[in-house]
């Protein structure tokens, strides 16, 4: 089903460049509805789920305390992802508040002062209207040109169950957490909450699993952060089929500093329809540092894209990775945000291993965020990466990249954002310019 869409360009290259070229310039001009301060962010899904369980067990005379607990769980993640599948964010620091979206009440409600939600009257019916937003984006990255056009949304069938969609249409390769040109549905899922069990949130359907694991508020969005792929999801966690995926996703927070999260998912997509994969993370948050430490094993589904190095080997006359090789991979990731500095650092470690092969990589990152730097609003970062490699078999440059990068604000529902890249041993330097907006597309039409 998805690989059908994968395979329908939806419009010719051309005509798509010169559109995705005219949206993105009009979007500061047009200075359309925004989505507020900050950027699309698909983490209001759950959160008005929780706003509405929040309600109803304020019916029930639920405890203040209870409540203000069960809110803190949806604070946004602050990279700004346009992903619908965001609703199970830890990061219960968040380095930029919650605006409009991601913690609004419910209709006709207002927010205390200690952050629970008071009635005002709620009428009978959904409490959440459907949501229906669009983004437009382009990076031109040294020769290489990428756009990307996603629309994606949800709609709440009851209080606690909605249903989540994405599609894309795109060209380039520089969407690490967009694996094929053309037309393609990222995310199409149904998403609830036992109304006994606030804690625990499913998800059934077509999954992007990298919006559920290895989030980070300083690196992870390519239209955000740092445009180099070793930026964003893990490279040995990438590797293991970590990406859009038939899947069955938990989400649980047994103590306000612990989540868990476990997904079992179809390695070769719906190609295959096998659920012979499993993911897993916990993530900790102490004060201003969260860490999160993630395992996932699958099989190999005949993409080339395990370590490099492993294309060296051969077997039976075939060199590198075949379709079923069993991998694993662990990663852990931590971000600690100084608010005396506003400013964020950032880690990540990565370990593949592909067992039939019996070769393993290493990969890991590191750097800083400082956000409102020169004007409001706008986010400057360095880091310094290595893609996964194996140092024993290497022959040639390391895979390594320095990145600088300055991102603003042109309009309310517009961004821009220059890179220099060092890549190689700094054996190759690549500059890049990146723009994007962002609609509300049911306001907008309103």
């Amino acid at each position: 089903m998805r690989d059908i869409a994968r395979n329908f360009q939806a419009l010719p290259l051309v005509s798509w460049m010169v559109w995705m070229a005219m949206a993105v310039i009009a979007a500061p001009v047009m200075a359309l509805p925004a989505l507020g301060t900050t950027d699309a962010n698909g983490s209001s899904i759950l959160a008005e789920l929780a706003a509405k369980q929040i309600a109803e067990a304020e019916e029930n005379e639920k405890s203040d305390e209870s409540v203000e607990e069960d809110l803190w769980l949806f604070s946004q993640n602050a990279s700004d992802l346009a992903d619908p599948s965001d609703p199970f964010v830890f990061d219960g620091n968040s380095v930029e508040e919650p605006q409009g979206g991601v913690l609004s009440p419910l209709s006709e409600t207002e927010p205390g002062t200690n952050g629970t939600i008071i009635e005002d009257e709620l009428e009978d019916g959904p409490l959440t209207p459907p949501s229906l937003r669009l983004q437009t984006a382009a990076i031109q990255e040294g020769d290489d040109f990428s756009a990307r056009a996603r629309a994606y949304g949800h709609y709440f069938l009851d209080s606690n169950v909605a249903v989540v969609g994405a599609v894309d249409v795109s060209t380039g390769d520089a969407f690490s957490d967009t694996d094929s040109t053309g037309f393609s549905v990222s995310e199409l899922f149904v998403v609830a909450s036992p109304p006994t069990l606030p804690s625990l949130r499913g998800a059934v359907g077509l999954i992007e699993l990298t919006s559920f694991f290895d989030r980070n508020s300083f690196a992870k969005d390519s239209l955000t952060h740092f445009i180099n792929p070793v930026f964003q999801t893990n490279p040995a966690l990438a590797t293991t089929q970590l990406e859009s995926q038939p899947a069955a996703l938990f989400h649980w927070r047994p103590i306000d500093e612990v989540i868990v999260k476990a997904a079992t998912f179809s390695s070769d997509g719906f190609d295959d329809l096998n659920f012979d994969a499993f993911a897993g993370e916990l993530g900790v948050n102490v004060g201003n540092l969260i860490v999160r430490g993630t395992y996932v094993t699958a099989t190999d589904d005949g993409n080339r894209d395990g370590i490099p190095e492993s294309f060296q080997l051969s077997r039976n006359g075939i060199f590198g990775p075949q379709e079923g090789d069993r991998e694993e991979s662990y990663g852990i990731n931590a971000e600690w945000f100084i608010p005396e500095l506003n400013a964020g650092l950032f880690g990540r470690y990565g370990h593949h291993r592909n067992t039939d092969l019996d070769i393993s990589g290493d990969t890991y990152s590191f750097g800083v965020n400082v956000l409102d730097l020169f004007i409001e609003d706008d986010r400057f970062g360095v880091g310094y990466g290595r893609q996964l490699s194996d140092n024993d078999r290497r022959q040639g440059d390391r895979p390594d990249v320095l990145e600088t990068f300055y991102d603003i604000r042109l309009a309310p529902n517009a961004r821009a954002a220059v890179s220099l890249q060092f890549r190689d041993e700094f054996s190759e330097t690549v500059l890049g310019v990146r723009v994007r907006a962002d609609w509300d597309l049911l306001e907008l039409f309103d």
